[in-house]
């Protein structure tokens, strides 16, 4: 039971609610830690182990947060936002250095990781690509894949994320509204195409130690279902490849490892999984996460979904026509009143009108679900700074 909560805390894969409560618990400092080769404010989230009954994680306020390199420059942390820290000034991990980092929370207990050095900077990304493909489960979507490479044969060690962003067509968008007073007005810009996207939310890792090149070939980060709406129209994907220590490597690998579900719920519960944090005061104590030091290298790319699978069955939001017609039973002010209560609502968007010799008025509105014709249901309309069409 304790090794589940110090996962979902790590992983951030469990979704379905337990209805129980926890017999034995120990708080345990979680720490998310890592410093890169690129210049900028790092970032280091603390937290603490939390029961299932709790809301959600603990997080630890009120922590003096240090980096220090060994030629002596310490890279202080400040707390921008309830148990996230980031560094006062910019800074990159550079090679031949070593790093350190150095907590103290506010209770006094004083918390060190080993001294990390930065991997190899020579692995480069060839290319971020899609293929059309079917998953495991037998459904046909597209695989986004990556390529890389290091020459030297120094880096052997990597773990991905990335940030994917995808265009919201609106299908039956005009521009034209119908007011409730029943007039006609421009739409507002924004609603025909919108942006949304999302963060990698699982550990991504692979190894070529015991390949003969250091080379990743063919290596799939993410499947993505023809019929989801990241793949509705335009799909952009950035991704970063992190060059780890072997240890690093292996504290990630033991994580994944224990989050698939034959290996959380199975009889026999693993060991507390041990990463490069240690107390100064009490050798005994457990610290959950990793200080890394790593290289990183990104490659962004861009497909439209009628490049690869314009034939499969695409994201539908259910786009049937609403037809208001007069029922028999009422009044023409009756019709009316529900007609502009249907409009007010917001759940439809206008989308023609016809001429109808059976309606009193000589006219019909025609109206479609409003995310079949207002794209803010999916996403916002600002354009990403980075988009290309």
């Amino acid at each position: 039971m304790f090794f589940m909560v110090l996962l979902c805390i790590m992983v951030s894969n469990c979704v379905q609610e337990f209805d129980f409560k926890t017999e034995d618990f120990e708080s345990i400092l979680v720490l998310k830690a890592s410093i890169t080769n690129e210049q900028k404010n790092h970032q280091i989230n603390l937290s603490r182990t939390y029961k299932f009954e709790d809301d959600g994680p603990l997080v630890e306020q009120g922590a003096t947060v240090r980096v220090v390199e060994n030629t002596g420059i310490v890279y202080i942390f400040e707390e921008i936002s309830p148990g996230t820290y980031q560094s006062t000034q910019e800074f990159s991990a550079a090679p031949n250095k070593s790093y350190q980092l150095s907590i103290e929370t506010r209770d006094g207990t004083v918390y060190m990781s080993e001294e990390e050095v930065l991997p190899s900077e020579n692995s480069i990304i060839d290319q971020v690509y899609p293929k059309r493909m079917f998953n495991d489960n037998g459904t046909e979507g597209i695989g986004i894949l990556i390529d890389s490479y290091d020459v030297t044969g120094n880096s052997q060690y990597y773990r991905y994320q990335f940030e994917e962003t995808y265009r919201i067509t609106a299908d039956f968008w005009t521009r034209v509204d119908l007011t409730t007073s029943l007039e006609f007005v421009n739409r507002p810009d924004g609603q025909e195409r919108c942006f949304n996207g999302g963060v990698s939310n699982t550990i991504i890792i692979t190894d070529t130690s015991s390949l003969l090149e250091d080379k990743v070939s063919g290596l799939l980060l993410r499947f993505i279902d023809a019929e989801d709406i990241r793949v509705a129209d335009r799909y952009s994907i950035l991704v970063r490849q992190f060059v780890q220590s072997r240890e690093a490597y292996g504290f990630y690998n033991t994580i994944n490892s224990f989050s698939e579900s034959e290996s959380l719920f199975s009889q026999l519960q693993p060991g507390f999984v041990s990463g490069n944090i240690f107390s100064t005061q009490n050798e005994n104590e457990r610290v959950l996460g990793f200080f890394e030091v790593a290289s990183v290298t990104e490659k962004r790319m861009f497909f439209n979904r009628e490049d690869l699978i314009q034939d499969l069955p695409r994201f539908s939001p259910g786009c049937d026509r609403v037809i208001p017609r007069q029922e028999p039973t009422e009044t023409e002010d009756e019709f009316l009143r529900r007609l502009r209560r249907l409009i007010g609502s917001g759940d439809v968007k206008f989308l023609e009108e016809i001429r109808d010799p059976d309606s009193e008025s000589g006219r019909t509105y025609v109206f479609v679900p409003r995310g079949c014709g207002d794209c803010t249901v999916y996403g916002q309309s600002t354009i990403p700074d980075f988009w290309e069409d």
